[in-house]
């Protein structure tokens, strides 16, 4: 049986990290357009939190495309989730793209956060991100990292939450397919409602296998790959468009 495939595009937020890559606003516009034309279904405009800059980016493109997606990306924090209402008012098609770290290494170094005060934060600002956006997509960064039963744990509280697509960040470009396989595996047999949730893969290339495993994911039940413009990103880029 075949199964439509989605594109969400990150050019104008993950490629933009590449070194020497700055759109300006005119140029992001540009390309959303062009991406629009070529069908991708969502466009990751920016980090409308980050900097003005990237919430009159998102805000720009929002104005700009009539059917694909808009999105923006947000720390599972209320001011995160805030700038992205604001940025995509104008959209007419819209998401919002929640993410918070679930892996040993990120939790306990970089956030100082123990399990249960991560899936706090899941549950809070998932739920919150649904009073105003209709498709919520979770991000449990560096999940190719974090133990399978807490990437389970944290995947079905943003679903209970309200989430409706769920990513799978190889964030650090550190799985193979035969990894991403069983990690599929193993989402498929614990989240009850896996087969009505769309489930997508944001793969780095670090070892050159970002297409191989957003490929292999596919093939596990992901029904949407992110990627970029010719791979370019952060470090040594995405899956390729």
């Amino acid at each position: 049986m075949s199964k439509t495939i989605q594109f969400f595009d990150t050019t104008l937020r993950d490629g933009e990290q590449t070194i020497g890559v700055n759109f300006d606003i005119d140029h992001k516009v540009a390309i959303a357009k062009q991406l629009e034309k070529w069908g991708v279904d969502v466009i990751e405009a920016g980090f409308p939190v980050a900097s003005e800059g990237d919430f009159e980016a998102v805000e720009a493109v929002s104005k700009a495309v009539t059917t694909t997606q808009v999105t923006g990306l947000a720390r599972a924090k209320k001011k995160d989730i805030d700038a992205c209402v604001k940025a995509t008012t104008a959209a007419k098609n819209k998401q919002i793209h929640v993410f918070i770290a679930t892996s040993p290494i990120h939790r306990e170094d970089k956030l100082h956060m123990t399990k249960e005060q991560v899936i706090d934060s899941i549950h809070d600002s998932v739920s919150y991100a649904h009073k105003f956006f209709e498709i919520v997509e979770f991000s449990p960064e560096d999940a190719t990292r974090t133990e399978p039963d807490f990437l389970v744990e944290s995947i079905q509280t943003a679903i209970d939450a309200g989430a409706t697509v769920i990513n799978i960040p190889d964030t650090v470009g550190y799985t193979n397919p035969e990894e991403f396989e069983r990690l599929f595996k193993n989402l498929r047999e614990n989240i009850p409602m896996f087969d009505q949730i769309t489930f997508s893969v944001h793969c780095h290339d670090d070892l050159g296998m970002a297409v191989a495993n957003s490929l292999q994911a596919i093939k596990s039940g992901a029904t949407r790959i992110e990627g970029t413009i010719n791979g370019i990103g952060e470090r040594a880029g995405n899956a390729a468009l």
